[in-house]
């Protein structure tokens, strides 16, 4: 099941959703949760106000009033914090339709504990549920993406081998972390010298085989890679140091190969190159994606 808990997308989507279900109030206290049932599985549940403020020991994010449980057709909430305010609550289905049903969450004294709503369904059009479950879908493949490299880039360094010295700049590589579909890495940028370094673009490519001469360069065999995700600034002030975030596409190559990152200066010729063998890559942390 798809979960994630963002206001935004919702509103992202709204030109799309001609027609929802209003739940009405959902109260919960310290005491009692709130269980709600559906018609069918849960792909969506967004908060309007709840604030990520941690993870757990198995990386699940901790949210800061409401937790959240999903399975298959049912959620259940639960109050973390006593001051949480009143909020908004959108669930959508992972149905043909993709319906949608909005409420309010709030504290209250209600010793109801089951909303049932799974004789509900609202209308859509076919080509109006499937453009906005494909574009939910896209939106939240992205947010995933978004929120795996923030996790990435709060890991203390695991790498300290990665990296190399050149022209007063120091470049390292100290995590690397794949998904099913990706690879997200940290680089850590130290400017040693007097003036910004503007990067341009960073080339990420596998290359396999070795140059032998001009009759051989068909040995080797080079797979430029594309990044999906990058940060939005990339200038490192004179005298200063910045951590910055890419995400690949996951690409595996023999162990023979080797995975060349390059960093292309803006107006300049100072571009960093950093070797990694693939057998380094294949054995990678694997993201927990619980």
């Amino acid at each position: 099941m798809k979960k994630i808990y963002l206001f935004a997308i919702l509103f992202s989507f709204s030109h799309f959703i001609k027609a929802q279900t209003d739940m009405g109030t959902i109260e919960v206290n310290n005491l009692n949760t709130a269980t709600l049932k559906f018609s069918s599985d849960i792909l969506t549940v967004i908060f309007g106000n709840n604030p990520v403020i941690g993870t757990y020991e198995d990386n699940r994010q901790k949210f800061q009033f409401y937790d959240n449980y999903s399975s298959g057709k049912t959620d259940v909430i639960k109050l973390n914090d006593a001051s949480a305010p009143q909020t908004s609550i959108t669930i959508i289905l992972d149905n043909e339709n993709s319906d949608v049903f909005f409420g309010t969450l709030k504290i209250g004294n209600n010793t109801k504990i089951f909303y049932d709503f799974s004789n509900i369904n609202s209308k859509k059009s076919q080509v109006e549920a499937k453009q906005l479950k494909d574009s939910l879908t896209k939106k939240l493949e992205s947010t995933r993406i978004e929120e795996r490299l923030k996790f990435v880039m709060t890991q203390t360094a695991e790498y300290n081998d990665l990296g190399v010295v050149k022209d007063r700049l120091e470049v390292s590589i100290t995590n690397i972390m794949n998904d099913d579909k990706n690879t997200y890495l940290k680089f850590v940028i130290n400017n040693n010298s007097g003036s910004d370094y503007n990067i341009d673009n960073v080339i990420f490519k596998y290359v396999e085989g070795k140059k032998k001469g001009l009759q051989n360069k068909e040995a080797q065999i080079e797979e430029r890679i594309s990044p999906i995700l990058e940060p939005p600034h990339n200038t490192i002030k004179a005298y200063s140091s910045s951590n910055l975030g890419y995400v690949i596409p996951l690409f595996t190559v023999s162990e023979s190969g080797v995975f060349i990152i390059q960093m292309i200066e803006k107006n300049g010729t100072r571009n960093p190159q950093i070797k990694i063998e693939a057998k380094t890559m294949s054995k990678v942390q694997k993201l927990n994606l619980n």
